[in-house]
Order: C-alpha cells, then structure tokens, then sequence
C-alpha cells in the first residue's frame, strides 16, 4: 500500500479537525449548518445533506458554472441524485470530499469545493462557484482551505488539479495556490486538460 492509500485508508476519526471555540458558537445555526467542515472568513465547507438538491440543480443546471465540466452538458436530476450521494459516502468512509459550499453571511449554497480522487493515487482539488460569486476570491478563499486539510489533516503526499485549458478562470486559482503546470493530459472522457499539482511541504 503506497503512502496516499495508507493516508485515505485511516478512519475518519483520526482526520476530523479540532472544534475551536469559534465552531462551538455555530450550535445556534439552522440544522443544514451543523456539519461544518471547515471555516474560512466569508465561507463555511460542509457535509451534503440530501435537501440541498434543489439548490444544488439550479448550481448544475447552470450553463455558465457546466462550461468547462466534462462535456459542458447540464446535469439530470439522477446525476444530481448520485454525486449528492457519492459525496456523502465519501466523506464518512475517507474524511474528505467535494463540501457544499455555503456563503457564511448569506448562509445559501454557492458551489462546492473539496477534494476527490481522480486516480488510484491522485487526489484532486476542484470547485465550482456560481457567476453571480466571481472575480472576489471566493474560489481562492475556500480551495486554499481545502488544500490546507489535506495536507494538514489527511497528510495527503501532494494533491492534483485538472482543467480545460480555455478554463482560465479555474487555471489562475491553481496558480494563487502554488500549483505548478506538470503536464498536458486528458480526462477520463477524453477531454484535453492542463494537470497541476503541488507536494505536501510537511511531509
């Protein structure tokens, strides 16, 4: 077992974070925000719930936010049904995923962000943000918080980062997070992508 299986493979328990003071303040939020995961300065990352799947429809039907998604098709409602799931399963077996993304002051889904696996032994950070939250940072702000629990909590050995290369919105964000261009690639549909990544420095 490489050092990235072992690293997923470990129970939950031993990944979830430490509840600060702060967070034990978060006991008077509505019931959809209890399961905070991480907290940045305007952003909560939480568990998916199965009532977020009609915010979560309007994200994935979308066609600005689909753009440069796979093929650039809108979501089914069944599609939409299985990663609200497979999300929910990955988070309890491996103490990470793609979180729902939550406006803190707002408190309303704006998109997601997280990691997931991409390879057998690549782990990938990704986000999606509807139009209406670009061009402030928000990506930034939360995919920043994503990389920093898995290299802190998970100790991932480095994580990955894939994107159109017409995708330059998704492209600079890779770059405020000290990714490096690695190679061209394409992904699993065949589509041609750019492949960042950046190593785990506390390792």
């Amino acid at each position: 077992m490489n050092n990235l299986a072992r690293a997923i493979a470990l129970p939950y328990e031993r990944h979830r974070p430490k509840i600060t003071d702060d967070r034990r303040s978060h006991d008077a939020l509505p019931t959809n925000m209890n399961n905070i995961v991480i907290e940045t300065e305007r952003l909560f990352l939480r568990e998916w719930l199965t009532e977020d799947f009609q915010d979560f429809k309007s994200i994935a039907t979308n066609p600005l936010v689909m753009k440069y998604i796979g093929t650039g098709e809108i979501w089914s409602d069944e599609r939409i049904g299985q990663f609200i799931d497979k999300n929910m399963t990955l988070y309890k077996q491996y103490g990470f995923c793609l979180w729902a993304l939550i406006h803190k002051q707002r408190q309303n889904l704006i998109g997601l962000c997280g990691l997931s696996p991409l390879t057998l032994d690549e782990i990938e950070i990704g986000w999606w943000l509807v139009p209406e939250y670009w061009g402030v940072g928000l990506a930034t702000e939360a995919a920043t918080a994503a990389m920093s629990y898995g290299f802190e909590q998970l100790n991932l050995p480095r994580i990955v980062s894939i994107a159109q290369p017409a995708n330059q919105r998704s492209i600079r964000v890779m770059s405020k997070l000290g990714m490096h261009f690695e190679k061209m690639s394409t992904d699993r549909r065949g589509i041609e992508v750019v492949y960042y990544a950046l190593n785990n420095r506390l390792r």
